[in-house]
């Protein structure tokens, strides 16, 4: 073979080749950088849904809002409540094993023990007893009180959590 059909072969090979990754790229209409990266798929954990959907209360929407959450109008009244008694949980439990009185952790940390406590089922299934014994008493969804917290399973594991995150984020300053 002479030089010029070995450049004419790889031109055409090269251009092939190009034609390839463009259509791999378009075709990829769910994410269009996953031709170029393929990432494995996170598995995403998720809290079932409970209640009645778009029961959401005016007072669940402002408490949500005054606790940093963009409250979905199709959630129900009792998932805006477990999330609400489970933040109060979560920030009872950091209190807790805090050292120092600097207030609520940040709210990366607080995001990711709420997302451990929601997606875990006994600890859910507990936390929303809690905050219904807590409401049966006459409480507000997100009353202002600091509750003393049970100490049992639940809690430990919750403890253990968010002494995880709490470490990590001291090592960190």
């Amino acid at each position: 073979m002479d030089p010029q059909t070995l450049m004419i072969a790889f031109g055409f090979g090269w251009g092939a080749w190009i034609l390839y990754r463009i259509h791999q790229r378009r075709s990829s209409r769910a994410d269009p950088g996953e031709a170029l990266v393929r990432k494995p798929a996170a598995e995403q954990a998720e809290m079932p849904r409970v209640g009645i959907p778009a029961t959401l209360t005016f007072n669940q929407i402002k408490a949500l809002q005054d606790n940093s959450f963009t409250p979905d109008k199709k959630w129900s009244k009792e998932e805006a409540a477990l999330i609400l008694d489970a933040v109060k949980y979560l920030r009872a439990v950091c209190r807790d094993i805090s050292d120092d009185d600097d207030g609520d952790p940040p709210l990366e940390i607080q995001n990711a023990i709420l997302r451990y406590i929601l997606t875990v089922q006994d600890i859910r299934d507990f936390i929303r007893k809690w905050g219904e014994d807590r409401r049966g008493q006459g409480l507000e969804d997100f009353a202002d009180d600091e509750p003393e917290l049970m100490r049992n399973a639940q809690y430990d594991r919750v403890k253990a959590e968010a002494e995880k995150f709490l470490m990590n984020s001291s090592d960190k300053t």
